[in-house]
């Protein structure tokens, strides 16, 4: 995990004092070492800086400031955050042959990749994955991205081909942001980077619109900062350069798609429930790939909890006499608001698993202290205060010597965890003339979740009727926004596409792609201004076209969402963690 940034100019000359300012604004996402590329059209330097650990240093790199004066057209930077294969020799930016890389994130593979590349002849100097990854694109070309289990954000500078490739993972984990006009191509891991360089901040309005009346944000390619646009999850850049007339060639295209074809030939539900967990535990497994300490967020709800109970048993899986005590889980718990307190949920899974529990309690004199910071590190606004939950998590964390956490985030979107689904697969059964399934259906929906007949009722109107849905939302008390700016933006129907999902599956769509992005921001953001990194076994590919293979059936089950997780948690968890019914989260007493 670390921190990337870059800039190709294009028929001016690249300040490098600009690409330094880039890079060490991001300190917080790699304090364990940093790096340089710089490009002219008849030359190349790596160069070190003042936070290179000093065995760079020690190589024939010069200082950065030496080569100020110098003229190129690309410049690379690099914050690492050491975590596989920790010895200078994993330093970036990398090269190998014509290529040069700075990178961002984990490929979880690379080991059976390595083992793939030099089984067709490449040799490795590392034992990390940067060199996994330029070597497979030499090997496959764009490609490569395709073979990746993980999450990423990079850009190779292939000179060979005069281009620069960028990709980001298939659903977002790891940000990239990048600005581009006519003479320039600026990137980096968060937007100061891009306002550190000198973009002017103007706000995007039609993003702030979205946001103060709908409540909607992260959903576009747009950002709340006019022509700062982020990468979406699954999508790459190829650049072409031709440096002899200053021209260029701009491709964005997406390299992967969640296959949304629901298998008709699924065995039964115990079958597809056992072959799905394993899925779970397979990823959990290489997410513990680490040469640092992982430990584990737990909020006591379902996601979290079979996380820290299958991490565990894959820990002594893999060796018999590991003490669980060693592995560390953190649980965000409040003594003046038991409403939202779920300590007694996290404690059970703690003395099932036998692994250690840290308590973290966020108050409001912390987050008068720590409010200007939380905003700084987000660099767009949040919705609400929930976010404060996981930046105490992972502060406390970073206190305990973690410097890697399992997360749960994901489960909701790949299983149907939110009751709003219900709404969706209700419709589908009223559609068909399943009227008898249907009410059976509503009876178990209301039985075992925490919705009331009658809020059932409302979400089957609400969620169905895009009508409905866009006059409440109009409806709505914003007497805090300007009524000239309101009628600006209120007939233009900016997030229709959010509001009218048709079918089950739609909805999934939407969660995946769309509405989980600006939890991935907010988990990102608070992981590594405290220089954590976050792995969230629920988004492995693998694991996701598995769950969006099943029918809905299978996933809302006898009223309970998530049910093929339930079912395979049932003999490995306390049952009141399996069957819980009031989801929260890392909630707070925003009241309060």
């Amino acid at each position: 995990m670390c921190g990337i940034s870059g800039i190709l100019s294009m028929g001016n000359k690249l300040n490098v004092k600009k690409l330094k300012n880039m890079t060490d604004i991001i300190k917080h996402r790699g304090p364990d070492d940093e790096g340089f590329y710089l490009c002219g059209r008849n030359y190349q330097n790596f160069a070190f800086g003042e936070d290179s650990c000093e065995d760079v240093k020690k190589l024939a790199f010069p200082p950065l400031e030496k080569l100020y004066e110098n003229d190129y057209f690309l410049g690379l930077g690099h914050r690492r955050l050491s975590v596989i294969d920790i010895s200078a020799k994993s330093h970036q930016p990398m090269t190998y042959l014509n290529c040069v890389i700075t990178y961002n994130g984990e490929i979880y593979n690379y080991v059976e990749l390595r083992d793939e590349l030099q089984r067709l002849g490449y040799e490795f100097e590392t034992s990390g994955d940067t060199e996994v990854i330029i070597k497979a694109y030499d090997h496959w070309g764009e490609d490569c991205v395709t073979h990746f289990n993980g999450m990423w954000a990079f850009a190779i500078w292939d000179s060979k081909n005069q281009k620069i490739f960028c990709s980001r993972d298939r659903f977002g984990e790891k940000p990239f942001y990048f600005y581009f006009d006519n003479n320039n191509f600026i990137f980096g891991s968060e937007i100061k980077q891009l306002l550190a360089y000198g973009i002017k901040p103007r706000v995007n309005e039609k993003i702030l619109f979205a946001f103060l009346f709908y409540g909607f944000h992260d959903f576009s390619e747009e950002t709340f900062f006019e022509d700062i646009y982020v990468l979406k999850g699954g999508q790459n850049i190829s650049l072409n350069v031709s440096l002899n007339d200053n021209a260029y060639n701009f491709k964005k295209y997406k390299y992967w798609a969640l296959n949304n074809e629901i298998c008709n030939e699924y065995r039964s539900f115990r079958d597809e429930s056992d072959d799905l967990g394993k899925l779970l535990e397979n990823s959990i497994k290489m997410r513990l790939r680490s040469d640092v300490e992982v430990g584990s967020c737990l909020s006591g709800g379902l996601d979290s909890s079979s996380i820290v109970t299958l991490a565990c048993r894959q820990l002594l899986k893999e060796d018999e006499n590991y003490d669980l005590k060693k592995f560390k889980t953190f649980t965000s718990c409040y003594d003046y608001a038991k409403e939202i307190d779920e300590r007694f949920f996290s404690d059970l899974v703690v003395k099932n698993s036998e692994c250690s529990n840290l308590k973290v309690k966020p108050h409001a004199d912390k987050i008068k202290r720590d409010f200007e910071s939380l905003v700084w590190h987000q660099d767009e606004p949040f919705a609400s205060l929930s976010v404060f939950a996981g930046w105490c998590v992972m502060e406390a964390a970073k206190e305990s010597g973690v410097k890697v956490l399992l997360d749960g985030q994901g489960g909701d979107e790949t299983l149907l965890g939110y009751e709003r689904f219900y709404a969706y697969a209700l419709k589908e059964k009223i559609k068909d003339f399943k009227i008898l399934e249907a009410i059976r259906a509503f009876i178990l929906a209301n039985k075992n979740s925490r919705l009331s007949c009658k809020s059932l009722a409302e979400y089957l109107l609400y969620f169905n009727n895009l009508n409905v849905r866009r006059k409440i939302l109009k409806l709505k008390k914003v007497d805090f926004i300007d009524i000239n700016f309101v009628s600006k933006f209120i007939n233009e129907n900016i997030v229709d596409n959010l509001l009218g999902f048709k079918t089950t599956m739609e909805a999934q769509n939407g969660e995946l792609f769309s509405f989980i992005s600006h939890l991935l921001r907010y988990e990102d953001r608070n992981s590594m201004a405290h220089s954590i990194e976050t792995r969230v076994p629920f988004l492995d590919h693998e694991f996701v076209q598995k769950a969006a293979s099943l029918p809905t059936n299978y996933k809302l089950r006898n009223g309970w969402t998530k049910a093929p997780l339930r079912k395979y948690m049932e003999d490995k968890m306390p049952q009141n963690v399996v069957y819980r019914k009031n989801k929260l989260g890392f909630s707070v007493p925003q009241e309060k």
